[in-house]
């Protein structure tokens, strides 16, 4: 009778505390839903990763050092980029992101990988045919784009991301799509960081038909801080972008004198923009014709002259013209040597 009793009462004991679960459970899993919202709480690894981690991973990921875990793959990884072993390289770095998936930096440093390195790397590589390059060139970009992607998920708030995304679809060594990038850098035009803002503007400025967007962009720029007027691409699209016929003749235009410290200024500045038209694709509205009537203005010599002398080079100081002056002044080495030998 005794034991009966007792064990009825583990049996009551039992009960209490299976229910006593069961109604916390609910209560329970919406706390650490709300924990991992607020990325107090690692969020749950996602399937396909689980297949892709080791023992010592899953070991680690059951032991609470997710984060440990995450930095000790991801030296693993650099093994993988010193032998150009790019698809591991990946899987690792999915391993890694679904470890630690709230550090920026193997979000930012994967994406690198896989967007700039491994892509870079197809399509230098002399083993496969120019065809078979462009396809695996084409697929690590949009895998690196996907991974950036994938890290805005659980980082909405990291701009850099969007940056990041932005440069690799407008880097014009790679496979340039000037919508695609514009679309990334669109995404942090209203960053705190001027850098992130004006990338925008030159992305679009570079892309036919969207001209009078890309005028409206450089003015609201300019309004909400002049300091844009330090950057030289800014001060010559601020021109140039102002000279598109399609622009109303009543609206106030910016001047060369009111975006340019000095004429000397302005002309190596457009000097420099008229080469970046030729190599870059960006706008050239009127900047042959800029460029004409400062040339006479200026009286420049021929030499610094793009129309009657072509180059490729850029001037490098707003004092060119002593620079140019300096240089014709200077006694060439070969008679130097020969006053040299004259004297012996």
């Amino acid at each position: 009778m005794k034991r009966f009793k007792t064990f009825r009462n583990l049996l009551v004991i039992a009960g209490v505390l299976a229910g006593t679960g069961y109604l916390r459970m609910p209560v329970e899993q919406k706390f650490t839903e709300d924990l991992r919202e607020r990325k107090i709480v690692q969020p749950r690894i996602e399937s396909d990763a689980w297949g892709e981690m080791g023992q010592t991973s899953l070991a680690g990921t059951f032991g609470g050092l997710r984060t440990v875990m995450a930095s000790m793959l991801s030296l693993k990884a650099q093994s993988h980029f010193e032998e150009n072993e790019w698809y591991d390289l990946k899987k690792d770095y999915g391993v890694i992101t679904a470890l630690d998936p709230y550090n920026a930096f193997y979000w930012s440093h994967g994406g690198w990988h896989i967007g700039y390195n491994a892509a870079s790397w197809a399509r230098s590589n002399r083993n496969f045919s120019p065809a078979r390059r462009r396809i695996m060139e084409m697929e690590f970009l949009e895998a690196g784009d996907e991974f950036y992607r994938k890290g805005l998920k659980y980082l909405p708030e990291e701009e850099s991301l969007w940056f990041e995304i932005g440069s690799m679809w407008s880097n014009e060594y790679k496979r340039p799509d000037y919508e695609r990038a514009a679309q990334a850098f669109d995404k942090a035009r209203d960053s705190t960081n001027p850098i992130y803002r004006r990338r925008y503007l030159f992305t679009i400025a570079r892309i036919p038909g969207r001209e009078i967007e890309a005028y409206e962009e450089a003015i609201r720029l300019l309004t909400e801080n002049p300091r844009h007027l330090g950057v030289p691409t800014f001060r010559c699209l601020l021109i140039v972008l102002s000279t598109n016929p399609k622009i109303s003749d009543i609206e106030i235009k910016p001047t060369l004198d009111g975006v340019f410290r000095t004429k000397d200024k302005a002309y190596q500045d457009l000097f420099n923009y008229r080469q970046r038209v030729l190599d870059e694709g960006f706008y050239a509205g009127d900047i042959d014709g800029i460029l004409l009537n400062l040339i006479a203005e200026l009286d420049v010599p021929d030499e610094l002259n793009p129309f009657l002398n072509p180059t490729s080079h850029r001037i490098h100081t707003e004092h060119w013209r002593e620079g140019y002056e300096r240089s014709k002044s200077k006694v060439p080495d070969w008679m130097l040597k020969k006053k040299e030998e004259g004297a012996r």
